[in-house]
């Protein structure tokens, strides 16, 4: 309990005044009333309620996965709207009266992954950057309609994707050869715009205490790797290879490595000063990429190799976490006033 409840607790004649003592003295002791007991609870994870909401989730990754091979199996095409209709109706018992976030979320993915394969079949055009402008409106329609129905915060990023696909989409059939020929700087848009609306949702809530910054934080999450992978196709301009003939791999070399790892140093520092952790770890599979290909050419094993990128990636979120608050106050002294940084956190604050 923080101070003022056992104060409110002892004037309502809940507590006695030798248990309102003690229970001042855990306080102090556990630390109840530092910054060291409150660590990241201004990001509380509102889509998990509890390990029935997680079994509940992997039932639905479970049963999507096997909708998805009855699709093939009825012929593919069209069959996918089927399924599509059978992840909403999902949606609107977990989601709509359960209000369970996690398995709805896994539906809202299903359903947008459904329609779109269903709509290409039926309208035309096929994979995510190259079906027609028309089957990708008809698919963010659907997902603002899923969005309406649901109104649940993850929904906003699918819309985002949505809309990325209806934007590539029209790229494509307008400029195919500007598109491929500046796909890095088309991925950096489209990643910039949803850095830009989550942005947005977080100016409405600086204290991080309504649905805005749940909003904002499935914007960030999908607004980093497109802005990190845009920018590395724009700078670097990625390479791959086949492993086994099969698997395409990327290859970069130290230089573009380091170039990589300035991009992600870079993220991290907005992350930081936005007070948004979502930014850096949906950065982390490219940190480890570009560190592994950073020291394999020093001549060391690939079990080495594993075993500095895991120390120096799990080493810096872990000290970086820990001193998440000291370090944004620190940066936010050398940082202009603007709105879209959010006040130190206030462990006290109540809307």
């Amino acid at each position: 309990m923080r101070p003022e409840q056992i104060e409110a607790a002892l004037k309502a004649g809940i507590l006695s005044e030798d248990e309102a003592q003690t229970l001042r003295v855990k306080a102090a002791s556990t630390g109840a009333d530092n910054e060291s007991a409150q660590i990241g609870n201004e990001e509380n994870l509102r889509f998990i309620r509890g390990f029935s909401d997680i079994f509940i989730a992997i039932g639905m990754v479970l049963l999507a996965l096997g909708l998805s091979a009855l699709a093939f199996l009825l012929g593919g095409g069209i069959a996918f709207l089927g399924v599509a209709l059978v992840t909403f109706f999902m949606a609107e018992y977990f989601g709509r009266k359960k209000r369970a976030h996690l398995p709805t979320l896994i539906t809202a993915l299903a359903f947008l992954i459904f329609t779109q394969r269903g709509l290409s079949a039926l309208i035309g055009g096929g994979g995510l950057l190259g079906g027609g402008a028309f089957t990708a409106l008809i698919t963010l329609l659907a997902m603002w309609g899923f969005y309406w129905r649901i109104r649940l915060p993850f929904c906003i990023a699918l819309i985002a994707i949505s809309a990325l696909y209806l934007f590539y989409s029209f790229l494509l059939s307008v400029a195919p050869d500007f598109v491929r020929a500046y796909a890095g700087w088309v991925l950096l848009a489209g990643g910039m715009a949803c850095f830009a609306a989550a942005l947005a949702y977080d100016v409405r809530d600086m204290h991080r205490t309504t649905r805005f910054s749940d909003n904002a934080f499935w914007l960030h999450f999908t607004a980093a790797p497109l802005i990190i992978h845009g920018l590395a196709l724009a700078i670097i301009g990625l390479k791959t290879r086949a492993l086994s003939d099969i698997l395409p791999l990327v290859t970069l070399s130290e230089g573009d490595a380091l170039i990589m790892l300035f991009i992600i140093g870079g993220i991290t520092l907005i992350g930081l000063a936005i007070n948004r952790r979502a930014l850096i770890v949906s950065s982390l599979g490219y940190a480890a990429v570009a560190l592994g290909f950073l020291i394999k050419d020093t001549g060391i094993g690939l079990g080495t190799i594993v075993t500095i990128v895991l120390l120096a990636l799990g080493g810096g979120i872990v000290f970086l976490g820990a001193g998440w608050h000291t370090a944004r106050r620190g940066l936010l002294k050398v940082l202009p006033r603007w709105r879209i940084f959010p006040p130190d956190f206030d462990p006290h604050y109540r809307p």
